[in-house]
């Protein structure tokens, strides 16, 4: 059993869709946010001004 009394192996089908849900909205936040950073990045370089 895990730490914290929960066996990740007993979740049931909607825990597992919920749990999911919730990390692929934390990772499709953070490749967003680099792509705009990378975006910013590569403007700046290009930028003539700068």
């Amino acid at each position: 059993m895990a730490e914290g009394g929960m066996d990740p192996r007993e979740l049931t089908d909607f825990q597992l869709d919920e749990l999911v849900h919730r990390i692929i909205g934390r990772v499709t936040r953070l490749v967003r946010t680099e792509l705009r950073m990378d975006r910013e990045r590569i403007g700046r370089l290009r930028d003539p001004r700068g």
